[in-house]
């Protein structure tokens, strides 16, 4: 298989590429995701706060050309997908040391007038 044609057809690998050569990117991107996923300890997978931040960074301070190349890459199948949304979208962003049930779910969901 033609070398140029693998890469066409993987936007997400061209973008982080382009990410890449491109030294604040680079360094904002490198950031965050050692941010995001540093773990502090068994009880808990990584700071938030910190990854927050180190994302809102990241799209502030690195130019739409590339944040929006790793945004909108268009994947085909599922292990691309998942890495996108790892690489946009680290699990520390928005996942809670524990989980809330259904019950406690439905209740904040009954409680927000858009949800209802």
């Amino acid at each position: 298989m033609d070398p140029a044609t693998t890469s066409k057809s993987n936007h997400c690998l061209d973008a982080a590429k382009a990410c890449n050569l491109n030294d604040n990117c680079k360094r904002l991107r490198s950031g965050y995701i050692s941010t995001c996923s540093r773990e502090l300890s068994a009880t808990e997978p990584c700071s938030r706060r910190k990854c927050h931040k180190a994302l809102r960074q990241f799209f502030d301070r690195v130019p739409s050309e590339f944040t929006f190349r790793l945004l909108f890459c268009s994947c085909k199948d599922r292990a691309c997908a998942e890495r996108r949304r790892q690489t946009i979208v680290p699990s520390c962003s928005y996942e809670d040391k524990e989980r809330p049930n259904c019950l406690d779910l439905r209740s904040t969901c009954r409680m927000d007038h858009l949800c209802r």
